[in-house]
């Protein structure tokens, strides 16, 4: 995930871009917000009413937030490994995996875990070791989003000679494909391997998003509206369950292209587009920290459950938490910017120099 717009833009389409990306972030939060309150609370008919809200920004969310971070490495990653940036991308993302990885490991042995740690905290102290090992390769935590970049950026760089076309069917092929493939349950692969198609788009297809944005956003904002309903509809009364999976990739990214729409449309009220850019350009430290810190809330829910016993509280509690744990994230990681602890953010500044020297 990247940290700051990484792409020379006009500050106008940075601001709905970067505002695009916070709104799937916090859509994520509030998804994970919304499963863990089942720890703490008694099921409620509240429970029932969140959870279909985050089911329906399924096609919204992830969809949306990889189709932005292939518009914001379109650049590099279409000049491949000769362009030093491209290079120290895919090590930048890979760097991040491995070091918040370790962080889930050390929180889950030291502090404990309850849902967002993966098998970290299970079992003995080897076992969480080998789970370590093993996750370097197979994902399963909410990091796998992190893996993902290095994996994706990593193969449309190589294959950058490919015709797009060619790339985009297999790759959509095999997003189809990813329903059908095992999983435990916990496995991420079948993700990464889902959203893929969808990151590919963004790269192939960066310029025109933007420019068709630019030029007619409400005509896109309505082509877009227009191809989500029919494939939901079809989707949904069509003669097969099947017929829904095979729809997934035209409908995500009209789903996506009425994120980023309403981006735009956000960006216009005072205020509201710049806070929310703002928080675009902060993303990385939301997404990595906010399942630890969720974690913690379960683990220890004594001392604020109780605010959220009124009615109105529990309605608007994933928003409220969401916030919280956005502020949390935000505040810790300028602090750690301020120290070592920067690394934790950043690929180390050595490593970045020989990397961008040696692709010279």
């Amino acid at each position: 995930m990247t940290s700051h717009a990484q792409v020379a833009e006009p500050h106008e389409r940075l601001a709905w871009v970067d505002a695009a990306r916070a709104l799937c972030v916090l859509a994520v939060v509030v998804m994970h917000t919304t499963i863990s309150l089942l720890a703490v609370f008694e099921p409620d008919p509240l429970d029932m009413t969140w959870r279909h809200i985050v089911d329906a920004m399924t096609p919204f969310r992830m969809p949306a937030l990889s189709l932005l971070s292939g518009m914001l490495l379109a650049s590099r990653i279409r000049a491949g490994f000769s362009d030093g940036r491209s290079m120290a991308s895919i090590a930048l993302s890979a760097w991040l995996y491995v070091v918040w990885l370790a962080v889930f490991l050390i929180v889950a042995l030291t502090i404990g875990t309850s849902i967002w740690l993966g098998q970290f905290g299970y079992g003995e102290t080897r076992d969480s070791l080998e789970s370590f090992v093993d996750q370097l390769v197979l994902p399963r935590t909410i990091l796998w989003y992190v893996a993902a970049l290095a994996v994706w950026s990593a193969i449309l760089a190589a294959i950058r000679h490919v015709p797009p076309a060619a790339v985009l069917i297999v790759l959509a092929g095999l997003s189809i494909v990813s329903f059908s493939l095992p999983n435990d349950g916990a496995e991420q692969y079948p993700n990464m391997v889902r959203y893929f198609v969808f990151f590919a788009v963004g790269v192939y297809a960066s310029g025109q998003i933007r420019e068709r944005i630019a030029r007619a956003p409400w005509t896109t904002a309505l082509t877009g509206a227009a191809v989500f309903i029919v494939t939901t509809f079809v989707a949904s009364f069509g003669p097969s369950e099947r017929i829904d999976e095979l729809l997934t990739v035209p409908r995500d990214i009209a789903g996506a292209i009425i994120v980023m729409v309403l981006a735009v449309a956000l960006c216009m009220l005072p205020g509201v587009g710049r806070g929310l850019a703002w928080i675009g350009r902060r993303t990385l430290p939301i997404y990595v920290m906010h399942g630890i810190l969720l974690d913690l809330l379960v683990m220890h829910s004594g001392w604020w459950s109780a605010l959220f016993e009124d009615r109105v509280a529990r309605a608007i509690a994933p928003v409220v938490i969401m916030l919280a744990i956005t502020g949390v994230a935000v505040g810790l990681h300028a602090l750690a910017t301020l120290t070592p602890a920067r690394t934790l953010f950043a690929l180390p500044v050595a490593w970045k120099r020989r990397i961008l020297k040696e692709s010279r």
